[in-house]
Parts: C-alpha cells; structure tokens; sequence
C-alpha cells in the first residue's frame, strides 16, 4: 500500500510517498527507513520510479520496515534545477544543521508517521 504525504519546504515537493508492507498495515510493529533520491531522480523527473523501482520496498517488505520517500523539486530560484537536495546550501547557510529546512520537514514527517499520524 502506498499513502501520499503533503508536506512544504523549500526546495521539497508537495507531496512525499510512504510504502507501507502488508504486515505494518496490519498493525504489526515496523521500523521506517527514509529514502532520498538522487538529482533528476524526483517524482517531477522520473515519476514513481525509483519508489516503485529501487527495490527497497520489497527489502521493505521481508524486513517491516517503513519507508518514506520524500521528494524535491527543480527550482531557478533557489538554483536548483536538477533537483537535488540541498547539500550545496542553495536554502540558505544552515541547509546542513539539524534545524534546516529540508531536514526539519522530512523530521516532520518521520515524527507523525510515527506517531501514528
């Protein structure tokens, strides 16, 4: 089972996927893996395949494990036109520190899929 999730940041996407394996849907207890993608390899670019593509959710799936495939967007300002993640600071100084955009939203995210959202 795949579930959309609507988040915004700089530089991120509307929208994030969460592969859910069977036993998880069930209400077996599960762990969750985040899996970022690469430049000009976001759901913009590529569509779902590297969600569907990778081979992590069937890795998923024998381990329950959750994963959650947050995504970016191509951008001219910020310069980003592959869309990549920002580890260059195209989001500002702080893009590599705890409190930075992209990871404070993809921290958002783990943390209500956690707990139980």
């Amino acid at each position: 089972m795949t579930v959309i999730i609507y988040v915004a940041a700089i530089g991120m996407d509307s929208t994030a996927w969460l592969y859910v394996p069977k036993d998880c849907a069930a209400q077996q207890a599960c762990k969750l893996v985040v899996a970022l993608h690469g430049c000009l390899s976001n759901q913009e670019t590529i569509g779902t395949l590297f969600v569907k593509g990778s081979g992590i959710n069937e890795w998923a799936d024998n381990n329950n494990i959750l994963v959650l495939y947050p995504q970016t967007v191509a951008s001219v300002i910020p310069v980003n036109p592959e869309g990549c993640w920002d580890w260059w600071g195209y989001t500002g100084w702080n893009y590599a520190v705890q409190s930075a955009p992209q990871m404070t939203a993809i921290m958002n995210m783990v943390n209500m899929i956690t707990s139980g959202y």
